[in-house]
C-alpha cells in the first residue's frame, strides 16, 4: 500500500454529498498515511436552474475557506478545495477564466500544503480536468482515470465530452473501469485498464450478534419501529429511481413498510412521501447506515432500467450483502453481469407484480448463518481496503517506471498555465 504520498483527487461530486466510492477510497487512502487535496466537483455541463442549490452551496463553501487558505481539514491527512470554476467545454473566454483564475488557485492551495510529485486521480472526463492534470503534474507525476459512469449523456457538448475522455484516456498511467461496457470504451486508448468492482467499508457494516445466529424472527426495530415485513432502501432518492414502480409496490402491499434512507434530490417522491406505509427518514451519516439495513427484510434497488443507468453500478450492493441481507433488484445491465458472476441477489423487471413476486421470493429465502456468511464473502471481493490496496500496487509500478527515467529531486507544484487551445 502507497504511503507518504501526496494524491490530487478531482472529483465529480462534493465532499459532504452522499458518501460514495470518491469519499471512501479518499479515506482508505489517507488512513494508510497520505495526503489527499480533495477538489470538489467540477463540473460536466454548465449548470441550469435546477442546480442553483448547488451552485450556492459552492459559494458559500468557497466563501467560507478564504478563512483557511481556501482549504479544509475534514478528516486527517485530507484537505477539501471548493474553488470557483467555470463550466467545462465552455467558451475560449470561459477557459480563459479557468487557466488564469481557477488553475492558478489550485496550484496555490497545492504548494501552501507543500504537496510534491502528487499522484493525480480524477473521476472527471473533462477539459478542465485535462487542464488541471497538467498544470499541476510534474515529471514523475502518475494520472489514474477512475472511470466510473458515462457522462457523456449528461454532457451538453458529447463531441468535445469525447474527444476530452478519449485524451484523458490516452494521458492516463492507468485507467480504472467499474463495468464492461465503460472498460471496454478506456481499453480502446489505452491497454493499463484495469476492473474495479463497488466498494464497501466493511468495517463500517459489520453484522451484529443476532445476525450470526440462526433465528426464528426478530427482536426490536431499533430506535424505529415499523409493522413487518420492512423492504428498504439506502441511497439518495435521485433521477435513476422508479418512482413510478415504488408508488405500485407501496399501494399494492398496504400491509408491508417501505423504508427509505436518503435524501430526496428531486420532486418526483412527492407521491411516494404521502402514502401511510412509505418512511422517508431522510440523510442520515454514513456511518449509520448499517443500523437502519440491519432492521431491512429485503433491500431493494429500484433503478429505471434505461440509458441513463446502463453504466450505474451501485455501492449498497455490496453494503446490503455485508449485512447479510436479501436483495431485489431491477435488471440493470451491471448488477445482471454481477449476478451472474455471484449468483446471490433477486432481479426482477420493472413492473409491479414481477417485483413484488421476487420480493416475497427474497422474505422466504434462508437467513441461516451460512447464507449469511455467503452474502457478506461477497461483499468482501469489494472491500474497500482490499481494492485500494491492489490499485496501489498498480500506482508503485508507475511510479517506479517513472521514478527510473528520472534524475531529478521532488518537486513542489509550480503555478504551470497549460497553453490555450
Amino acid at each position: 500500500m502507497i504511503s507518504g504520498r501526496d494524491i490530487i483527487f478531482i472529483s465529480s461530486i462534493e465532499w459532504d454529498f452522499l458518501w460514495q466510492v470518491h469519499q471512501e477510497i479518499a479515506f482508505q487512502f489517507a488512513a494508510a498515511g497520505n495526503r489527499v487535496l480533495y477538489i470538489e466537483n467540477t463540473g460536466i455541463r454548465a449548470p441550469t436552474l435546477q442546480d442553483a442549490g448547488r451552485v450556492a452551496n459552492r459559494l458559500k463553501l468557497w466563501a467560507s475557506s478564504l478563512f483557511s487558505r481556501g482549504v479544509r481539514e475534514v478528516l486527517p491527512n485530507i484537505f477539501v478545495a471548493s474553488p470557483l470554476v467555470a463550466p467545462p467545454f465552455g467558451s475560449g473566454a470561459s477557459r480563459f477564466l479557468n487557466r488564469h483564475f481557477f488553475l492558478r488557485n489550485v496550484a496555490r492551495t497545492a504548494r501552501q500544503l507543500r504537496f510534491r510529485d502528487p499522484l493525480l486521480w480524477t473521476y472527471l472526463p473533462t477539459d478542465t480536468a485535462i487542464d488541471l492534470i497538467r498544470s499541476l503534474a510534474t515529471p514523475v507525476s502518475v494520472v489514474v482515470y477512475y472511470c466510473g459512469a458515462d457522462f457523456s449523456l449528461l454532457a451538453t457538448n458529447v463531441a468535445a465530452f469525447r474527444r476530452a475522455e478519449d485524451e484523458l484516456v490516452k494521458r492516463a498511467d492507468l485507467a480504472l473501469a467499474t463495468c464492461p461496457q465503460l472498460f471496454d470504451r478506456c481499453k480502446r486508448n489505452n491497454p493499463e485498464v484495469h476492473f474495479v468492482p463497488a466498494v464497501v467499508n466493511l468495517d463500517e457494516f459489520q453484522l451484529g450478534s443476532e445476525d450470526e445466529a440462526d433465528k426464528d424472527s426478530k427482536t426490536g426495530r431499533g430506535s424505529e419501529s415499523w409493522p413487518s415485513p420492512v423492504i428498504g432502501y439506502v441511497g439518495g432518492l435521485h433521477r435513476f429511481v422508479d418512482y413510478r414502480l415504488l408508488v405500485s409496490l407501496a399501494k399494492a402491499r398496504p400491509q408491508w413498510s417501505f423504508v427509505f434512507v436518503g435524501a430526496a434530490q428531486t420532486a418526483d417522491v412527492g407521491e411516494l412521501a404521502g402514502l401511510p406505509n412509505v418512511h422517508l427518514l431522510g440523510q442520515r451519516p454514513h456511518s449509520d447506515l448499517a443500523q437502519y439495513i440491519r432492521e431491512f427484510d429485503v433491500c431493494t434497488v429500484p433503478y429505471l432500467n434505461a440509458d441513463v443507468t446502463v453504466t450505474v453500478v451501485p455501492l449498497k450492493i455490496n453494503e446490503y450483502l455485508a449485512m447479510g441481507k436479501p436483495i431485489v433488484s431491477t435488471e440493470l445491465p451491471s448488477i445482471c453481469d454481477f449476478n451472474t458472476r455471484h449468483h446471490i441477489l433477486t432481479t426482477a423487471p420493472n413492473e409491479t407484480e414481477p417485483f413484488l413476486k421476487a420480493i416475497e421470493k427474497a422474505l422466504s429465502l434462508p437467513s441461516d448463518t451460512a447464507t449469511v456468511r455467503r452474502r457478506r464473502e461477497v461483499a468482501a471481493l469489494g472491500d474497500s481496503k482490499t481494492v485500494v490496496a491492489a490499485i496501489s500496487e498498480l500506482i508503485e509500478d508507475r511510479m517506479k517506471e517513472k521514478a527510473s527515467n528520472q534524475t531529478i529531486t521532488p518537486n513542489l507544484i509550480t503555478p504551470a498555465v497549460p497553453a490555450s487551445s
